[in-house]
């Protein structure tokens, strides 16, 4: 048969019994806080990468008129321009190697403008129907 000796508790006033469970959280949480910020975040963060994020089914404002057939399935640029007189909240449309497409719509460029000023990663697809797919990259 197994004996098994009596549960022991601190000694001394309630408050040192209390101090005493409070500091073995407070060396656990540390311990824990420790361990996790040996772990690169860099590390974590390259290895985990969101597939980009379809914003916008659009399709090509002002085309020169035989661009649908020569990016049809092509990746595509966009580029802020910000001095064109009749849309300040312009996005041009361009092909990898720089050659301007047209721009998106002004409704449709209009927030995705703003978030290109602030840093926001975008691409764009051309698809065979002549529509450009927008994606934006987190």
């Amino acid at each position: 048969m197994l004996k098994y000796g009596p549960i022991r508790t601190p000694r001394g006033p309630p408050a040192a019994r209390d101090r005493a469970g409070g500091e073995m959280m407070e060396r656990r949480m540390m311990l824990g806080l420790a361990l996790t910020a040996a772990i690169p975040s860099a590390a974590l963060a390259g290895r985990i990468r969101p597939e980009p994020i379809e914003v916008l089914d659009t399709y090509l404002a002002n085309p020169p008129p035989d661009s649908r057939a020569q990016v049809a399935g092509q990746s595509l640029r966009l580029r802020r321009v910000h001095d064109w007189r009749f849309d300040p909240a312009a996005v041009a449309v361009e092909t990898e190697q720089g050659q301007r497409l047209g721009y998106l719509p002004p409704r449709q460029a209009e927030v995705l403008s703003r978030l290109m000023d602030h840093g926001a990663q975008t691409s764009a697809r051309a698809t065979g129907s002549g529509r450009i797919r927008v994606l934006l990259h987190l």
